[in-house]
Formats: structure tokens, sequence, C-alpha cells
């Protein structure tokens, strides 16, 4: 890091960086005529001179604290607070330039690399909870206990489904459009729109603020023969086309969240109870074999499109992910399901023997995992997690279904613009094979610094 910033002239570079941490429409160093973060001549002129006084005194001072930290001659504990500055100087502003700054210059790759990081991590810390899920044991009473939860679950949603049901009707003809009040369900505006209603036709929907408008408008004008409103508002006399009953979204939506979940955390006791397994455990297993039999383009097209969309609209807008958000989501559950069974097989591979042994000196479970089982099992799951990344790294090209703009979706663009034929599938395929190459090597030296050298 110390010689990339006195090495190369990189301005431009610092440029689209601190252009990006600026707002453009205060501050006076960001340039607001154009659409990607850059400074004005005068932001440029400011940065240059930072640039320069920072250049050669931040070369010589980690160079100088790597040298002292090397000498060993400062107590250990001070050499550890050299390298725990210096890991933050220079780890920290890696990370920072990786996984944070917008760099404009290399957007696609930077999507890339931020989606299979974060895709990763997640997965990976997913796939270590479904793997400690696995390894739990029931007990006597485990599974009243969750029958007992499961039944309160299906209590609570119960009682949410008999609160009062709200009466609507759909006065007037059907021969214009209908006036229909905004908050009413969704569910409700396609009946309408698609005549799904008894002796319905298909109707255009005129949205209305609220129950005054609604009937102003069909009062008034001439374009709207019919309205959807409360059977309590109807005040004037008016033929009834159609009335229904419904629940309130208020009262709907944590009826089927507490029934479902009540219901699948019964079907789970039963099954651990029919197996003799814990309901997590059931639920851990469930989890892979689905999960693992499902391509990751599917995975990711139904993650992205159609159950972001059922969260948003059962959220009302207030959970609306971004796609790249969406595609690395996508991933980790994807991955996370092989992840676990890598865990697990590292976790079994530990001799029963140190586990007993950490419990007859006193150790709990969670020391236990802690200290003896998941050091051991990590040094042995390296060389397949290591794959698994370099698989990840490639399946980030599927997000360009989603339209974010990684370095496949860039490729595409470029050629949909220039037409050429081979250039830009060739620079992605290079891009893929030096990134995969890369993560290789570095696996590689991960697995020696970990492999424990033989005594002769």
């Amino acid at each position: 890091m110390s010689w990339l910033f006195t090495r190369w002239d990189l301005a431009p570079f610092w440029d689209s960086v601190i252009g990006d941490l600026l707002d453009a429409r205060s501050n006076p160093f960001r340039d607001p005529k154009v659409n990607y973060p850059a400074l004005t001549p005068e932001g440029q002129a400011w940065m240059q001179g930072w640039l320069e006084t920072l250049r050669w005194p931040y070369l010589l001072g980690t160079t100088l604290l790597g040298a002292i930290a090397l000498t060993n001659k400062f107590p250990e504990h001070l050499n550890r607070w050299i390298w725990h500055l210096l890991l933050v100087l220079q780890g920290g502003s890696l990370l920072f330039l990786i996984l944070v700054a917008r760099l404009s210059f290399a957007t696609g790759l930077l999507l890339t690399l931020r989606a299979a990081i974060f895709a990763y991590v997640a997965s990976a810390i997913l796939g270590l909870i479904l793997a400690g899920m696995l390894s739990l044991q029931p007990n006597p009473n485990i599974y009243r206990r969750y029958g007992v939860i499961a039944g309160l679950l299906l209590g609570i949603g119960l009682i949410f489904s008999q609160m009062p049901q709200e009466q609507y009707v759909l006065i007037g003809t059907t021969e214009g459009r209908a006036a229909f009040i905004k908050d009413t369900p969704q569910r409700l505006a396609d009946t309408l729109r698609y005549g799904e209603f008894d002796n319905g036709v298909d109707m255009q929907i005129r949205a209305a603020r609220d129950i005054e408008q609604a009937l102003k408008l069909y009062a008034e004008d001439k374009r709207i023969s019919a309205a959807f409103i409360p059977e309590s508002a109807l005040s004037v006399e008016a033929p009834i086309l159609w009335r229904t009953e419904f629940l309130a979204d208020e009262y709907r939506t944590p009826a089927m969240v507490f029934g479902v979940f009540g219901f699948l955390l019964g079907l789970l006791t039963f099954g651990g109870w029919q197996h003799q397994m814990h309901p997590l455990a059931v639920f851990a297993e469930f989890y892979i074999d689905i999960l693992r039999g499902i391509p990751m383009l599917v995975i990711i097209l139904y993650v992205g499109l159609p159950l972001s969309g059922a969260v948003k609209q059962a959220t009302d807008g207030f959970i609306d992910l971004p796609n790249m958000i969406r595609g690395v989501f996508a991933i980790c559950l994807g991955y996370s399901a092989y992840m676990a069974e890598i865990f697990r097989a590292g976790i079994e591979a530990v001799p029963k023997g140190q586990v007993e042994a950490a419990r007859t000196l006193g150790l709990d479970r969670w020391q236990t995992a802690r200290l003896v089982i998941l050091p051991q099992a990590l040094r042995i799951v390296i060389p397949p997690l290591g794959n698994e990344f370099i698989a990840m790294l490639k399946d980030t090209a599927l997000l360009s279904v989603l339209s974010v703009r990684d370095a496949t979706q860039r490729m595409r663009e470029f050629q949909a613009s220039s037409f050429l034929p081979f250039a830009p599938f060739n620079t992605a395929a290079i891009l893929y094979v030096v990134l995969t190459l890369a993560a290789a090597s570095l696996l590689k030296w991960l697995e020696r610094r970990t492999t424990p050298i033989p005594k002769k």
C-alpha cells in the first residue's frame, strides 16, 4: 500500500475516491456538472497538495514501523501494538478501497469482488450456524417445549385472523371506470381490474385519495361509473354490484406470519419426534437438501424478482433492497448449504477423545467449540472453503441477470455498443482467470501457513 502511494501518480484515483465521499449539493470541492464522483479544479489542487504533503511521510513512517517490528529488540507487547498499527494503516486502507470506495474507473471489477467477498462471508456464517444446528442433540423435554411454542404461535395467528373484518361494496355500473380508494388492498384492485367478482367484467381503476373523493368522482365525473367503498360509508341510493368482506392488512399480515411459523415449527417438531432428532437439526438438513438441489441461476432469479417483490409489497415499500444486495443474498443462501456440509465434515473429523478431554478439564460446550473443535476444524476445511470461494467468484457473473453492473454486465454493455464480436468476451474471460488464479495462490499460501510442519 505504501509503495502504491508513492510509486504512481494516483491523482485520478483519489479524485474518484474523495469525490464519492463529498456531497455534490453542498460541498464546493465536488463537481456537480458530471454524474460520476469528481472534484472541481480547486478540489483537485487541494487534494494534490495533501498528497504531496503526506506521500513521503507515510512511506517512511510505515517502513520505519515495519523495521522496528522486525528487529524484535522491543518488548513483545510493544511489537504487537506496532503490528496492529501497521495492519490498521495498510490493511484498513486497502479494505476501504476494495469494499467501500466507489472507484469510477473500475466499477464492474469492484462490484464483482465485493459481491463475492460479502456473499462468501455471509454464507460462511450461515453455513457455520447450520452446521451447529446439525450437531444439536434432543433431550426429553425438547419436543414438548417446541410443541408449546408452535401452539402459541398458531394461537396468536388465530386471534389475529378472528379480528372484525371490513365490509366493502361496489356500487354503480360496469360501463366506465371504478373509483378505488388508495389504501385498499391490492388484491381487491386486481379482482376489480380483471372482473373476478360475481357477474363481473374487466374494469379500469381510478385511484381516489379517500372515501369523500371516491364518492365525488362517482357523482360528478362522467367517466366514473362505479365506486368501491366501505359499506358503512354508503349514504346514497345506488345499485350494489358486489359485496365482499376482508381482513385488514394490519391483522392479516401478522395472522399469516404467526400461522406459517407456527405450522412449520409444529411440522419440524413432529418430524424430529418421529426420527429422534432435534427440530432445528431437521430444519438444517431439510434446508441443505433443498438448496443443493436448485441451480444457482434459479435461486438468484427467485430471490431477486418474485421474493423481493413480495417482501416489498408486504412491508408497504419499507424493505426495497437494491439488486446488488438481492444478488448477494441469493448467492449466500445457495452456497450456505455447501458451506454447512463442509463445516460439518470438518467438525466430525476432530477426534472425539479431544472433546471428551476438554469436558474432563471443565470446559463447557461453548468453550469446547471455540478452543478445541473450531481451530482444528477450520484447518481441515481450508481447501474446500477455498474452492467454494473460487466457484462463488465465478458465479457472481450470474448477477447480470438482475442488471447488476458487474464485470459481466459491463462487458455485455460494451459489446452491445461497440459490436465487437470477441474482444469484450475475451477481456471478461481473462479477468475472471486472473481473479481465480490470484484467489488460488492466496489460498495455497494460507494452507501452507496453517499446515503444521512434521517433526523429523
